[in-house]
């Protein structure tokens, strides 16, 4: 009986090796899409507004990000964001801490209603790749 000899088994190793690296950067299709960081600053009636978060929604993609306005009226979302336009609305403030009792949730009525919500903010900004700053006017 004629015996073959299988190949190396480090050849096994190094093709596995391969197909994994393979398999995790190329046949999924999908591409890493261009982020942009996101910062700015939020005024009303000429002054720094300061009683809520900002939330940016890409309505085709549903992603997007949000982070409480500061005591100047500033605000950075804590991740990049895909590029892509985005609707801009007011909500809440986050807690900061998550161990903390709950507060009751209440929005600031002197701020016009439709800047409460994606569905009728008239907000809207494109985050291109990089670097993208906005100062945000809500009108009475």
């Amino acid at each position: 009986m004629k015996r073959t000899r299988l190949l190396n088994p480090a050849f096994y190793c190094v093709l596995i090796v391969i197909l994994v690296v393979w398999a995790n950067t190329g046949c999924s299709g999908r591409k890493i899409k261009p982020k942009g960081i996101v910062q700015g600053k939020i005024i009303f009636k000429g002054r720094p507004y300061t009683e809520a978060s900002v939330v940016f929604l890409n309505r085709a993609t549903g992603q997007g990000g949000s982070a409480n306005i500061e005591a100047d009226g500033s605000f950075k979302l804590p991740k990049p964001i895909e590029v892509g336009t985005y609707i801009v609305y007011l909500a809440p403030k986050m807690e900061n801490d998550p161990a903390a009792e709950p507060k009751p949730v209440s929005i600031d009525k002197s701020v016009p209603e439709k800047y409460w919500s994606e569905a009728t903010s008239d907000i809207q900004f494109e985050v291109q790749k990089g670097l993208n700053e906005f100062i945000i006017e809500l009108k009475p």
